[in-house]
């Protein structure tokens, strides 16, 4: 059996050429780990790169919701009860998504909401410098999975827990007995799980050896660090909105499987020859309803 025809049989992973919509149609229920999508942001402007460009949604707010209601859909039916969606915005939409998201999944399905921050872009003049993307992060049901000795970033000496570190670099901390006067020392864990900004992922500057051209691509960190706090290896990922594959990257190098989708042809060609496979058309993508 060829590559193609495996992943069109949903026996393996898939980058997808064609509407996300139609893909989706084609994804049985409830057989999704997670879903990282990184949407066009509506900003109504050309986003242009190195390798390709795009044009971005409208600026218009309930417009942009309504294109992207579909895909919400369908990202709560294919998930698992214990799958979670990843949806990563600006300050444009985020507001107007978190709404539609708290009526398709539920306010109580809500679990963070994580501000990336970075030092790249404009000053603010009549107001604050914009220097964050938001991603939203809803739970399909209450048993979702959440790994957090698998995000664990180093605990800083000094903090407010005043954690120490000694000869051989493990961290600690102190104790006083009242009574004796005595102090103690008590090992910590090595990290700790991350708040919900992230200030320790910067952008991709134009020579870091991942980019590969294409507008907005993100940085394969931040990815990492999302499906490593809801999925595990073996588990399925998907992304509607793959550009240049960097969820699938991701994916291929820690173990996950990965059905990635993209509707243009160039940012089809930068993932299939990042990530070493074959461009499957949509129509041809049938992993059956199981």
């Amino acid at each position: 059996m060829s590559r193609r025809r495996a992943d069109a049989d949903g026996g393996g992973d898939a980058l997808v050429h064609g509407d996300s919509r139609q893909v989706a149609d084609a994804i049985a229920d409830a057989c999704v780990d997670a879903i990282y999508i990184d949407p066009p942001f509506g900003t109504g402007a050309v986003q242009r790169g190195r390798a390709g460009r795009y044009r971005d949604q409208p600026d218009d707010p309930a417009g942009f919701v309504a294109w992207l209601a579909p895909w919400l859909t369908a990202s709560h039916r294919v998930l698992r009860p214990t799958g979670s969606l990843l949806i990563h915005l600006d300050h444009r939409a985020v507001h107007y998504v978190k709404v539609a998201l708290d009526q398709l999944f539920g306010r109580d399905r809500f679990v963070n909401e994580v501000v990336w921050c970075y030092a790249v872009g404009g000053k603010g003049r009549r107001g604050f410098g914009r220097k964050h993307d938001t991603i939203l992060w809803y739970a399909r049901g209450p048993a979702y999975q959440f790994f957090p000795d698998q995000v664990r970033v180093p605990r800083r000496a000094g903090s407010h827990m005043r954690v120490r570190i000694d000869d051989a670099g493990r961290p600690y901390q102190e104790k006083t007995d009242r009574k004796t006067g005595r102090v103690y020392r008590y090992p910590v864990a090595a990290g700790k799980v991350p708040e919900d900004w992230w200030t320790d992922i910067e952008t991709l500057n134009h020579s870091d050896r991942e980019r590969v051209g294409w507008p907005s691509q993100k940085p394969e960190r931040l990815i990492e660090r999302l499906l490593a706090a809801v999925t595990q290896p073996g588990d399925r990922v998907v992304d509607w909105f793959a550009g240049s594959g960097t969820t699938g990257a991701v994916a291929q190098r820690t173990g996950r499987r990965y059905w990635i989708v993209e509707r243009e042809a160039a940012a089809c060609a930068l993932a299939a020859a990042r990530l070493g496979c074959p461009v499957t058309p949509a129509g041809r993508f049938a992993p059956g309803r199981r």
